[in-house]
């Protein structure tokens, strides 16, 4: 929701339908899924995921903020279809899609490998926006693995997306660098803010998927989710999931967002 926001204010009257994919990725369910990751990474990653997912959006909508990319857009006054999928590939989601004729399907933060039927829908083709610098960071939770290999700088990827998970042509990178973070909540904002200038980007014209760096593979790293002993090594080597100054900024961040939305809808625009 913060990271798409200047973006769905600016272009969303370019979006015909929002799918929120809801299960975790290679589970029969979330509750397996979520224990399965604490057996394996231990409890204050599993809790932060969770924390991320569950915890924080409800706390923003209790202080009167949106919590998700639905409340934005009902604070913006988007008349857009919703639809929540647990499986992408269902012939009767891919149906949907198709009789939608989309020209760009946007891929932000999904929880589920997109087939090669969906990747030929639209006629354009399909992006994502990968919190990672690729080719060195594809795979999952990079605000996590950039601060583990105590990288100087991390990276925000906007690339159109192919058969092979975080492999398609770069069409834009942010790099920024890392500072005095120590917490993942910290950098995650970071990278988020990287996010609507470069989908406003692309959506100007100013970079455009006839423009593609195509990865050096042979640079290609893929990570997971952290085991337990790494996550104790990261937590000796003074890094934390979240603190009290990152979940101030989070919530400093969407107060932001809703007093730009309520001027927005006052001025018209």
């Amino acid at each position: 929701m913060i990271a798409l926001a200047d973006w769905m204010a600016k272009y969303g009257h370019t979006v015909r339908k929002v799918y929120v994919t809801h299960r975790l990725p290679s589970t029969k369910n979330n509750v397996s899924g979520f224990l399965s990751l604490v057996k394996h990474s231990g409890l204050s990653y599993s809790w932060f995921k969770l924390w991320l997912n569950k915890v924080a959006p409800m706390e923003l909508r209790a202080r009167q903020l949106p919590g998700s990319v639905h409340g934005l857009m009902k604070s913006l006054h988007k008349d857009i279809s919703f639809s929540f999928v647990d499986d992408l590939k269902r012939p009767e989601v891919l149906a949907d899609m198709r009789a939608i004729e989309p020209e760009l399907i946007v891929s932000f933060s999904a929880t589920q490998r997109f087939s090669d039927d969906l990747i030929s829908i639209p006629s354009h083709g399909a992006v994502n926006v990968h919190y990672g610098a690729l080719p060195r960071y594809a795979g999952l939770s990079p605000y996590y693995w950039h601060l583990h290999n105590r990288e100087p700088s991390f990276g925000v990827t906007l690339h159109r997306i192919e058969s092979r998970l975080d492999s398609g042509g770069v069409i834009e990178q942010a790099v920024r660098e890392v500072g005095a973070e120590r917490t993942c909540l910290g950098l995650m904002l970071k990278m988020a803010s990287e996010v609507s200038p470069l989908l406003c980007r692309l959506f100007s014209g100013e970079s455009g998927l006839d423009r593609l760096d195509e990865q050096d593979i042979s640079k290609r790293s893929y990570f997971g989710h952290p085991t337990r002993h790494q996550v104790r090594d990261f937590k000796r080597n003074g890094f934390s999931m979240m603190d009290s100054c990152s979940k101030k900024e989070l919530f400093s961040v969407s107060q932001d967002i809703s007093e730009k939305l309520c001027s927005a809808r006052a001025s018209g625009v």
